[in-house]
């Protein structure tokens, strides 16, 4: 121990007594590639700290660093301490390429702070012929995107076509050229025409693109055969070939119809007859389908929860589900966070108001909308004075406030509205209480009693009305308006939805509903539609003795031809499709609204009149 001792001791006195070593100092790394390395490592703060450091220690370089600082900031997100690094830059005149910079970027800050109209006021104090080459790429994209938020979209345009002779990669070129197209369908449809004749020559071929595509984009074959005419005319054109097959693509997508549909009715139980014939439209218009025809699978909702039957269709791989026919289950799968796919249900939920389901479109042969559309015709027709009539029931409640809630928000004005008991012996009296005659009839006789002599009375009905609407059903149609007659408003228009019109021809029945005006649905009263094919195949499966379904055998054919057409209907401004039940269109909250064709009875006879 003592020894190992002693030689620890001998070995340090001979280290210290030993030539002395000077310590080899570390290298001083360069702040500015530190910097750069943090830019690179896309730690852009930590960066636009160096660079705000160099700024302080070189003076020379001041407003270089500021710069890059201000640039670093940007792309870390960080807009305000950007705007703090360019204003605390301070470029003179005679420097103009940092000048240039510090406008370029003051706009590009401009249009992350939601200010388009400064950014362009910024970047026009810039001479393009000035801009350098490094700059030219921020300089038009700045601008286009500009001219766009501030709806200058033929200048936003000539921007990004601009922008393409300055950059160097395919994969920039065509990422340039979608935005350029996604500037273009910001048009508005009905612009595009007049752009057309103020646009420079190098952007007619990209609008008449356009037009074509907004045209036909719902006819893939179509499209696809007038886009060639396109190409050559305009051979080697920069949209060929990734934007062009990109439209035809999404053309086919637009209408392809799903592969699995499933339809989901109440086939038994109460509602069975009208599921019948929803199911049976909507098959014949499948049978009578050209194209690739979808799967259909068909399930009874009357026997299970309708949350279990959507999550048995999913199961079964449908992709497309037409119904439920009951309001209550169509407010139970609205009430759903999600729905992974489409459904286009065959009633409308009680609500109104917006549905949070982007993915459910409600379709319904809607009483109340046949009541809102009579109150516009008369009110087009220069009528303002309503008279109304309405069954005391549940029914008749629904269409006279319809009526009444539309007509007053037009500017109408409701004189008076009468109740009648459906089925009633009497329907005299509720007409003459409508047309104030029991009014007339009252003061004659109290003046009788009141002389003790005998008075001709004259009947007199009210003259301050311009017009009656009456919500009805056939069978009480053919009593209530002959009494119209009786009592002498035969002058007096009348006005009512479909349910006065059973849905067959008969002149004999019918004289009595004659003069009245009323709505119904083309399969109805359009002879043309009651020639086709699937007509026949009605006549031939329904009764006459079953008229009553007839309209929703019509619906059943408008729901399969609604399936491919709901896209555009959503997406295109005042689109519609010509349906059997109507004119189809989509409000904003997926509700699907008819247009029905209006037709007026000529010797026992209706007649189109529209």
């Amino acid at each position: 121990m003592q020894l190992l001792i002693i030689s620890l001791f001998l070995f340090s006195l001979l280290t210290a007594c030993g030539p002395s070593k000077k310590a080899i100092p570390e290298p001083q790394l360069d702040p500015e590639k530190i910097a750069q390395a943090l830019m690179q490592s896309k730690k852009y703060s930590a960066a636009a700290l160096e660079f705000l450091t160099l700024s302080t220690k070189d003076n020379k370089n001041r407003n270089f660093y500021g710069l890059k600082a201000a640039e670093a900031y940007i792309k870390a997100g960080d807009y305000v301490a950007a705007q703090k690094a360019l204003d605390d830059i301070n470029v003179g005149d005679n420097d103009s390429f940092q000048n240039i910079r510090v406008k370029i970027l003051s706009a590009l800050l401009k249009m992350k702070f939601g200010q388009p109209k400064i950014a362009l006021a910024l970047l026009k104090k810039v001479s393009e012929k000035n801009v350098p080459q490094s700059l030219k790429v921020p300089f038009h994209q700045i601008r286009a995107e500009a001219y766009l938020a501030h709806g200058e979209y033929i200048k936003a345009a000539s921007e990004r076509l601009f922008l393409s002779n300055y950059l160097s990669t395919s994969t920039e070129i065509e990422q340039n050229n979608w935005s350029l197209w996604d500037v273009l369908e910001t048009i508005p449809i009905s612009d595009i025409d007049d752009l057309r004749t103020i646009a420079p020559e190098e952007l007619i071929s990209w609008l008449e693109l356009l037009s074509l595509y907004q045209t036909y984009r719902y006819q893939p074959s179509k499209l696809n055969n007038i886009i060639i005419g396109w190409t050559q005319r305009y051979p080697g054109h920069s949209a060929y070939p990734l934007i062009v097959e990109k439209l035809i693509k999404d053309s086919k997508q637009f209408v392809k119809r799903p592969s699995k549909i499933g339809l989901l009715l109440p086939l038994s139980g109460k509602f069975q007859k009208s599921s019948t014939a929803i199911r049976d439209g909507f098959l014949a218009a499948w049978y009578m389908n050209n194209q690739e025809k979808s799967d259909i699978k068909i399930y009874d909702t009357n026997t299970l929860n309708i949350l279990d039957i959507y999550q048995q269709a999913l199961s079964d791989n449908v992709d497309y589900v037409v119904g439920p026919l009951k309001k209550e289950a169509i407010t139970q799968l609205a009430s759903q966070i999600e729905l992974p796919i489409h459904i286009l249900a065959l009633n409308r939920q009680k609500s109104n108001g917006e549905q949070s389901n982007d993915n459910l479109v409600q379709f319904a042969l809607s009483p109340e909308d046949e009541a809102s559309q009579v109150a516009e015709i008369a009110m087009s027709d220069g009528h303002r004075l309503a008279l109304v009539m309405s069954p005391s029931n549940s029914w008749g409640d629904r269409i006279s406030n319809a009526f009444i809630s539309r007509w007053i928000e037009l500017g109408g004005k409701i004189l008076e509205h009468t109740i009648f008991e459906s089925d009633s012996q009497d329907f005299s009296s509720p007409v003459k209480e409508l047309l104030n005659i029991d009014s007339s009839q009252k003061r004659s006789r109290d003046l009788r009693n009141k002389l003790n002599i005998k008075i001709h009375n004259v009947e007199r009905r009210r003259g301050d009305a311009d017009f009656i609407f009456t919500a009805a059903l056939s069978g009480d149609a053919h009593q209530l308006f002959p009494q119209f007659r009786f009592h002498r408003a035969e002058d007096l228009p009348v006005y009512s939805t479909s349910h006065i019109f059973t849905g067959i021809f008969d002149e004999a029945r019918d004289i009595d509903l004659n003069d009245i005006m009323f709505i119904d649905m083309p399969w109805i009263l359009d002879t043309s539609r009651q020639l086709s094919i699937i007509q026949d195949a009605l006549n031939r499966n329904w009764s006459q003795e079953l008229s009553q379904y007839k309209r929703l055998y019509a619906f059943g054919i408008d729901a399969y031809h609604l399936i491919p057409e709901i896209n555009r209907l959503r997406t295109e401004k005042d689109a519609f499709l010509s349906g059997e039940t109507g004119d189809l269109s989509i409000t904003p909250n997926n509700i699907v609204k008819r247009k029905l064709r209006r037709a007026q009875f000529f010797e026992g006879k209706p007649v189109l009149m529209d």
